[in-house]
């Protein structure tokens, strides 16, 4: 199992190769495997920001789902991509934490 800071090198140079996202849930797989921590979580929001208008064939919802089961506050993290960026998959997180506060 490889130590989590070339598996975040990898998500950092990621991109699809002929709409291929495979290769990127295999490395999300591989840092849940190893655990994420609040500091990976520029990296992962930094996904978004790069593919601001896609889900990656659904590979994305992956860092959704992921880091909702999370035990630390990612809000904070999120605000501060957004700032820097408008995502889909970004917004549909803080409309998704904004509903579960409703409840």
């Amino acid at each position: 199992m490889r130590q989590p800071e070339p598996i975040l090198q990898d998500l950092r140079a990621f991109s699809p190769v002929e709409e291929d996202w495979r290769p990127l849930d295999e490395l999300l797989s591989e840092l849940w495997a190893v655990g994420v921590r609040e500091a990976d979580l520029p990296v992962l929001f930094g996904l978004f920001e790069r593919f601001p208008d896609d889900d990656g064939a659904g590979v994305l919802w992956g860092i959704v789902h992921g880091l909702e089961a999370l035990p630390f506050d990612y809000e904070p993290a999120l605000r501060i991509s957004l700032a820097r960026r408008r995502s889909d998959m970004g917004e549909i997180m803080l409309r998704r934490l904004e509903k579960s506060r409703l409840r």
